[in-house]
């Protein structure tokens, strides 16, 4: 049997070693210090047929690195050397972790390899999402969030538990209001059109074929990305992190357009979604100050392990926000129900959040898939992540401008979304939202279907659909707890979130 170069035959064996008869994968779990002299024996069962102990394997690099951050660097390259078509998940799913746990470190691991590995390493992280995903199932630590509380030299930590890298900010011109009115307007316009001085990289990829097509690909992604950090420079200048790198093109949102990115804070990496809001046409200036209001009060109660941290903001030189990375959203799942346990789990988790919020005086005021956020996830089932609430407040100050179908999806708006003659947006419409969801989790589908009309006509109708209809298997007691949250009347719902929460946890998953 041939072997590995690693010292590892490839049926996941030790090749040669005098202590054949130990586990080298429990040796590193109980010592992951001693993984540099087990790494060739990691690797042979990385390569094996046996998928529990690649697992195991994969789990026992990740825990080597992270104990000895020098090993990265041979890790990374044994891993991406491994990347192909034919090998095993458990190899790109430990390459992901690493780069959601150390991306710029992997990246610099990466550039050192030859240009056929790099090329292949740097697809793979794209096509991933960039190596953000997290894996709970991997984390050496239970429940961490990622890299801890991060901090700003010369400034104070923020709230316990949270992750803020600033609390509080200053006031001048930074958050101005009336400079979006002087038409500082788009970050992208500050430098010119960028692609003028530096070509079309897509035209590129055209041209390139045959051999020179991977390396058309390549220029491509470096040279895309560096038309966006170009664009953004204006933002990560102002940005409090010590270096903040962009790591994708611009995708849409339905704020604004979305980045994802990475920021350094004494030595600690913190991955991030930057978002560079919409900005209307019309009253910029009054538009301006009330989404500093909501960005401030979001920022207010991040510190919950629930919601979704703000870890940097500003007004200049177009408002946007540098916010904790997420994998995916419960939009992002369509069609997808949850056992019972698992769904009242995922919605106390929200209630959780919007309780700590209205507790602190925050409304969020447009609960709907899109603002349930999971963090991304490699080896661990999608049903056991925790979700996280994103976007406290924010739908209040679109609203105005952008229209109800682009703060809210409309199948789970509130009667007063719809109409003021059901009352303003207020606590209980987050109670709303939550029934709502608690309603999509259950069945795998939205409370209302329709034309816009249709789903209007139902949402203000005073009888609001209960799980049951969807599935008749489910408890009865979901049903209650539903039709009580999503009442047309808001005096008929729950009166806190608290007392939703409550009623909740209380129903028998088992009963009928």
């Amino acid at each position: 049997m041939a072997e590995d170069t690693d010292g590892a035959s490839r049926d996941g064996t030790e090749a040669g070693g005098s202590d054949g008869d130990d586990d080298p994968v429990v040796t590193v779990l109980d010592d992951p210090e001693r993984g540099d002299e087990r790494m060739p024996q990691l690797l042979g069962a990385l390569d094996g047929e046996d998928r529990p102990q690649r697992l195991r394997a994969a789990l026992a690099l990740c825990l080597v690195v992270e104990a000895d951050p020098d090993l990265l660097d041979p890790v990374v390259r044994r891993l991406v050397d491994r990347l192909d078509d034919d090998s095993p998940v458990e190899v790109p799913h430990a390459l992901d972790y690493l780069a959601a746990r150390r991306p710029k470190a992997v990246d610099e691991a990466v550039t050192d390899l030859d240009e056929q590995l790099e090329l292949r390493a740097r697809e793979h992280l794209y096509q991933s999402g960039g190596g953000f995903a997290r894996s709970e199932y991997l984390s050496p630590t239970s429940g961490d969030r990622g890299v801890g509380r991060a901090r700003v030299a010369g400034g104070e930590t923020g709230e316990a538990g949270g992750q803020r890298v600033y609390t509080d900010r200053s006031p001048g011109a930074d958050l101005d209001p009336s400079t979006l009115a002087k038409g500082e307007g788009d970050p992208e316009a500050d430098e010119g059109d960028p692609e003028a001085d530096e070509g079309d990289p897509e035209a590129d990829e055209s041209e390139s074929d045959g051999e020179g097509a991977d390396d058309g690909r390549r220029e491509l992604t470096r040279g895309r990305l560096a038309l966006v950090t170009r664009r953004l420079s204006a933002v990560i200048d102002r940005s409090r992190f010590d270096d903040l790198s962009v790591l994708s093109d611009r995708t849409e949102g339905r704020f604004g357009d979305r980045y994802r990115a990475v920021g350094t804070v004494d030595d600690a990496e913190v991955p991030l979604s930057l978002t560079v809001f919409r900005v209307p046409d019309d009253d910029r200036t009054a538009f301006a100050g009330a989404l500093r209001d909501a960005l401030d009060a979001w920022a207010g109660v991040d510190g919950h392990d629930s919601v979704v941290s703000v870890h940097d903001w500003g007004l200049r030189p177009r408002p946007w926000a540098a916010l904790e990375h997420t994998g995916t959203t419960l939009a992002d799942r369509e069609d997808e129900a949850l056992d019972v346990r698992q769904a009242v789990a995922n919605v106390v988790e929200v209630a959780d959040a919007v309780a700590h919020a209205h507790q602190h005086g925050v409304v969020h005021g447009a609960l709907d898939p899109a603002t349930v956020a999971y963090p991304g996830d490699t080896l661990t089932e999608r049903e056991r992540q925790r979700p996280r609430a994103a976007a406290f407040g924010l739908a209040r100050v679109y609203a105005d401008h952008l229209g109800l179908a682009n703060v809210v999806d409309p199948r789970f708006a509130a009667p007063e979304h719809y109409s003021e003659r059901f009352g303003s947006v207020d606590h209980a419409t987050d109670v709303y939202g939550l029934g709502a969801l608690l309603y999509r989790l259950v069945t795998g589908e939205p409370p209302y279907r329709g034309t816009g009309e249709e789903i209007r006509s139902g949402v203000c109708s005073d009888r609001a659909p209960v799980p049951s209809e969807v599935d008749p298997d489910l408890p009865r007691g979901l049903d209650q707890v539903v039709r009580k949250a999503t009442a047309t009347g808001k005096l008929t719902r729950y009166e806190t979130v608290r007392q939703f929460r409550r009623e909740l946890r209380g129903v028998d998953p088992d009963g009928r």
